[in-house]
């Protein structure tokens, strides 16, 4: 292990939770709508079945080898230099998970905020904020989440609170009119932004104060991440509509402009930028954290820090180019990503278990 810290498995499961809203808030019930139209929060449903089984699987390939990360696992396993190889793929994925929510959040700037600043802007100076705070280590990012998820939570039940008056029934009928294949699909989809990922916490997991009921907390959080997105996506639906969740970028802004109370209490969609970028924060530097984490790793090296600037200037320049547009990016997300995030986050930790079984196995069968 690179750091000689620890977290606690509350703090663990905090980030669990806000690492699996993160970017789903925002961007997943279009998507889900898009598929599965009026049964995305059924997808979704579904979604967070497959995304409970793959997170049982990093909790039992992580009781394997409770004292190392992925990028250790990989090279215990499948021997230095294969191992090494593995781990880049791993340290890339993460990489590219951290420039594009990075990209997100600048074109969700520029396009619903401040429409006449430039991306550029945005993207530096969350980049800087996410630099700082990986600077200061991850057991502050974990006390941190401590502070803020009270008030991610109160922000979430004034949001479902407020809209509810505006749900209508009639619009979630016909129910189960999607078949089953295209209800599977939108849940795949969903787990390629809020189970897979969650790779990601292999690199965490060594560095908990104790290791009992990792796999329960692990799950339960990843679950209680996944409620909140299928309670989004149904007031989307119920209030919007499956053919306007669909079409519209951000859905769950646009149904928080449409609160309206006693003609008083509107207008307050900056509830959900507000709750979109603290949870956005931490999924972006969880992502960016493996990344790094998993360089130094390969290279043999003890600290992290010396490569913090100089990744985030390729985070940074990532992020401007990754996507030519938004059109590109929903094609990217529904093609591209989940075939990416289907490999390492589901085939890659398959593949590892397995094989960590069969050398454990033959080597009881040698003595």
């Amino acid at each position: 292990m690179i750091e000689n810290i620890k977290i606690s498995p509350l703090q663990f499961g905090l980030l669990v939770v806000v690492f699996t809203i993160g970017s789903s808030i925002l961007l997943t019930p279009s998507g889900l709508a898009s598929i599965a139209k009026q049964d995305a929060w059924i997808a979704s449903l579904f979604g967070i079945g497959i995304s409970m089984i793959i997170v049982i699987l990093f909790s039992i390939l992580a009781r394997h080898y409770p004292s190392y990360n992925f990028a250790e696992y990989c090279e215990i396993i499948l021997g230095k230099w294969l191992g090494k190889i593995i781990a880049v793929s791993f340290v890339y994925f993460s990489f590219v998970g951290a420039s594009s929510l990075l990209f997100d959040m600048g074109n969700f700037m520029v396009t619903q905020i401040m429409p006449e600043t430039p991306i550029e802007i945005f993207n530096i100076v969350f980049a800087l904020v996410i630099l700082y705070g990986l600077r200061l280590g991850i057991e502050v990012i974990a006390r941190t989440v401590e502070i803020f998820f009270p008030w991610i939570v109160l922000l979430l039940l004034l949001l479902v609170i407020a809209v509810i008056p505006q749900i209508e029934m009639t619009k979630f009928q016909p129910i189960f009119e999607a078949d089953l294949k295209t209800v599977f699909h939108g849940a795949i989809i969903y787990a390629s932004i809020a189970g897979m990922p969650c790779v990601v916490f292999t690199m965490l997991i060594p560095l908990l104060h104790t290791q009992k009921k990792v796999c329960r907390n692990f799950v339960t959080a990843n679950i209680l991440g996944g409620i909140v997105i299928t309670v989004i996506t149904l007031t989307s639906i119920g209030v919007l509509g499956a053919d306007t969740t669909s079409r519209v970028a951000f859905p769950s802004y646009v149904l928080a402009k449409k609160i309206s109370l006693a003609d008083f209490l509107e207008r307050i969609e900056v509830i959900v930028a507000i709750i979109w970028f603290i949870t956005l924060f931490f999924k972006i530097i969880l992502y960016f954290y493996a990344s790094i984490i998993g360089t130094a790793q390969i290279l043999g090296l003890t600290d992290y820090r010396p490569f913090l600037f100089p990744f985030g200037l390729l985070l940074v320049t990532h992020s401007l180019f990754i996507y030519p547009n938004t059109i590109y990016e929903a094609e990217f997300n529904n093609r591209v990503w989940v075939a990416f995030a289907l490999t390492i986050g589901f085939l890659l930790p398959v593949f590892l278990l397995v094989i960590s079984i069969l050398r454990k196995k033959m080597k009881a069968i040698l003595k």
